[in-house]
């Protein structure tokens, strides 16, 4: 019975004992564990804050190189604005300087040629119109494609002499041609018209191009103008 009992108290002992020992190797686990919790979680939030600050410096720096950005966009856009207005303005001048002129074509070359006087001749013999040598301010040749009558440029005195004859030029003979001097630009804008397809009619006045088709009447276009845009618009505002 003594025996038994004293198994009894060892092993309530022995249990106490493991308990106490558990409890204190739990105890210093958790007290390490925090310690290094807290000591990870301190240099998380160290370098969260360095992360923040470095963030911080970097949208300022992000903003400050955006502004620069938008600046030079800015500028960019006004300086291609202004390149724009500069280029039409020089077309308009120099198609301007050829308003009173007269491109022939197929004009054949002679030697020890007088174009004015040849000029003159035709006019009167072709086109039924009758002008003075003074109506004619400049007339010379130049450069064409190889194979062909290079081109003739005249210039005439004033709109009232031109308009005469390019009305009557569909009554010119042996293939010669009338066009209205136009300038490359031009020319290109003519083109851009023309190879839409939408258009019956495309033609030159008065330094100006002019397109139309059966539901539109004619619109005037300008050498940086959407052409599908600005024919959607103008047949929007016929349908009106």
């Amino acid at each position: 019975m003594v025996n038994l009992v004293q198994q009894k108290d060892l092993k309530s002992l022995v249990s106490n004992i493991v308990k106490k020992l558990l409890d204190h190797f739990e105890e210093k686990i958790t007290s390490k564990f925090d310690s290094k919790v807290r000591e990870a979680t301190g240099k998380l939030h160290d370098k969260l804050d360095t992360l923040m600050i470095e963030n911080e410096d970097l949208r300022e720096r992000i903003g400050a190189k955006n502004k620069v950005i938008n600046n030079i966009v800015e500028k960019v856009g006004d300086n291609n604005e202004r390149s724009i207005d500069a280029l039409r303005l020089a077309n308009y001048n120099e198609q301007y300087s050829r308003k009173h002129n007269i491109r022939m074509l197929n004009f054949l070359e002679k030697r020890g040629e007088n174009l004015r006087k040849a000029f003159i001749e035709t006019v009167k013999s072709d086109l039924n119109v009758d002008i003075e040598p003074i109506d004619v301010l400049a007339i010379h040749r130049i450069p064409g494609k190889e194979g062909y009558q290079m081109p003739v440029i005249v210039k005439v005195k004033n709109t009232d002499t031109k308009i005469p004859i390019m009305r009557q030029k569909k009554s010119l003979k042996n293939e010669v041609k009338f066009h209205d001097d136009i300038t490359q630009r031009n020319l290109g804008l003519m083109a851009r018209l023309k190879n839409t397809k939408k258009f019956e009619n495309v033609w030159f006045y008065n330094c100006n191009a002019y397109a139309k088709n059966e539901t539109i009447s004619k619109i005037k276009f300008d050498l940086f103008d959407n052409v599908e845009e600005k024919r959607k618009r103008d047949l929007k505002t016929e349908i009106k």
